[in-house]
């Protein structure tokens, strides 16, 4: 069952109603919740007759993004087959990462890889509006915005980080290496959510 988020605030009457936002500062006036419910109508109406949130000014209900778990099989598939790419060619093409026991983020091209990584994994539908972008300066380290295009709220949702931090295991080497870097840019991707 969906779970979705609650926002509601003190309702100070209509007599003496402060601008919508005002009270939210106070963090006595603000309360949140999470409930599951079949529907944001369901929860909605669901929250506005039980506590804590029964007489009071309901302020926002949404949907909590899930999170994306994906197994290595089914990352395999997306980004090395050809069945996930609209050219018909794999998206990142597996025979091009040796196993060369050079752990692949110590690689030159590691930054072009993270790109092909995120564009593969938004290409094949597994992480929609995911994308990238490299500012790279010849002094520091090359540091990614990983965004998310929300199509629902028609907004952009952007967090940055070292790129060499894109991925849950610096000692992984050819496509290993490369599944460690879609695990660790899907599970970027659902903080972003």
């Amino acid at each position: 069952m969906p779970k979705y988020r609650v926002i509601s605030e003190l309702d100070p009457g209509a007599e003496c109603r402060d601008p919508r936002g005002t009270r939210l500062r106070l963090d006595e006036a603000r309360i949140v919740t999470v409930v599951e419910a079949g529907s944001l109508t369901e929860a909605a109406d669901e929250a506005r007759v039980t506590d804590p949130h029964c007489e009071r000014r309901m302020t926002s209900v949404e949907e909590l993004h899930p999170g994306v778990s994906l197994s290595d099989e089914r990352l395999s598939c997306a980004l090395g087959g050809a069945g996930g790419s609209p050219t018909g060619e794999p998206l990142v093409d597996p025979e091009t990462f040796t196993d060369d026991h050079l752990p692949l983020h110590r690689h030159r091209e590691f930054v072009t890889v993270v790109a092909q990584v995120v564009y593969g994994l938004r290409e094949s539908g597994l992480v929609p509006g995911l994308d990238i972008s490299v500012l790279v300066t010849g002094f520091d380290e090359p540091y990614a915005m990983i965004e998310i295009h929300d199509d629902a709220r028609g907004i952009h949702v952007s967090r940055g980080s070292e790129i060499r931090r894109l991925t849950d295991d610096p000692s992984a080497s050819g496509w290993q290496g490369v599944l460690a870097v879609a695990r660790a840019v899907v599970a970027f991707s659902n903080d972003l959510h």
